[in-house]
């Protein structure tokens, strides 16, 4: 009689363990380009930024072309780790996911340090520093 509610419990206790592990399992951690870009900026198109535009116009789109070139870079990655047979491809889509997200934080350093120089620029400019003027003219 223990060894019949022995087995039952374990067969039980079985079937719910698999029940909840499976969902853990099952998922593939393929990474999605929506996780790596800006809002907003997930499909953004390449464009040749043209010379006659005003200046607003080209910097917002030089900031899409940038994301459409990566955009274009991870997918061919990815497609890449598709092709991968064996399951080995679960450390692809890892190392595609860590490229990603270096690039992110090496883009952000950039912003960041743009951002430092403009301020510097201002401060000084705000301080009443004039550029030197040279008369070339001189007699």
């Amino acid at each position: 009689m223990i060894a019949e509610l022995r087995k039952r419990f374990l067969i039980v206790f079985l079937i719910l363990t698999n029940f909840f592990c499976l969902p853990v399992f099952a998922v593939k951690s393929r990474p999605d380009w929506a996780d790596f870009c800006p809002r907003g900026l997930e499909n953004a198109e390449y464009k040749e930024v043209q010379w006659f535009w005003p200046e607003g116009t080209k910097s917002t789109q030089e900031i899409y072309n940038y994301w459409a070139q990566r955009r274009k870079e991870f997918e061919k990655n990815l497609a890449e780790c598709d092709q991968i047979q064996g399951g080995v491809n679960d450390s692809c889509y890892e190392t595609l996911k860590q490229r990603q997200l270096f690039v992110n934080e090496q883009y952000n350093k950039d912003i960041k340090q743009k951002q430092i120089t403009n301020q510097i620029w201002l401060d000084d400019h705000d301080k009443g520093s004039k550029p030197i003027m040279i008369n070339i003219f001189m007699k």
